[in-house]
């Protein structure tokens, strides 16, 4: 943001999903079935995830481990991490839903991840130190699921002065320049 403004505490991240065909109706053991193909977003405890796309097709991902998740550059999402689903989600897979052991990955990407290293939630408000700048990022990964809330507290900020409908001061930039985090629970 320039010279003496509070720096914003948001980095990129190298985060992967696959989309596989899950051709077995039925796994190995001749009972458990496939997941149906209307399957919810499924969070295993690990963090793996998957849904269903389209008939007998799911996506998948996980974020990595702490440790083993950087900061990065644009090179680093040229390829997906096929490891990482080889040796993390896959296995996971196979055992949450045992029809899953024979699948087979058709596609995979990797993206950016808008990471908040202070508490891994939005920040959402003027900046302190930059006149006239609005600031609406770092969701890590809620961004889809709160940006119609986000948009319209940001609209309202803007032409009315302030949180109308929606009060998102929680978010706001103080809490950075504060060193103050807001943790959530149940987020993967």
């Amino acid at each position: 943001c320039g010279p003496g403004a509070a720096p914003l505490p948001v980095v990129p991240r190298k985060r992967c999903m696959f989309l596989f065909h899950a051709g077995a109706e039925v796994a190995s053991d001749s009972k458990t079935p496939r997941p149906p193909d209307n399957t919810p977003l499924t969070i295993d405890p690990s963090g793996v995830y998957f849904r269903s796309e389209s008939p007998g097709r799911f996506v998948c991902g996980v974020s990595p481990k702490p440790e083993a998740d950087p900061d990065c550059g644009p090179d680093a999402i040229e390829e997906p991490d096929h490891e990482l689903f080889e040796d993390v989600i896959w296995p996971t897979l196979a055992e949450r839903a045992p029809a899953l052991e024979t699948l087979k990955v058709e596609s995979g990407w990797a993206g950016f991840y808008e990471y908040n290293t202070l508490d891994q939630n939005g920040v959402v408000g003027w900046h302190p130190d930059v006149t006239n700048m609005m600031v609406a990022t770092g969701f890590s990964g809620h961004g889809l699921q709160q940006a119609p809330g986000v948009g319209r507290a940001v609209a309202e900020l803007i032409t009315l002065g302030g949180f109308q409908t929606l009060d998102l001061s929680i978010l706001g930039y103080d809490r950075i320049v504060q060193g103050k985090p807001v943790f959530e629970r149940g987020i993967y």
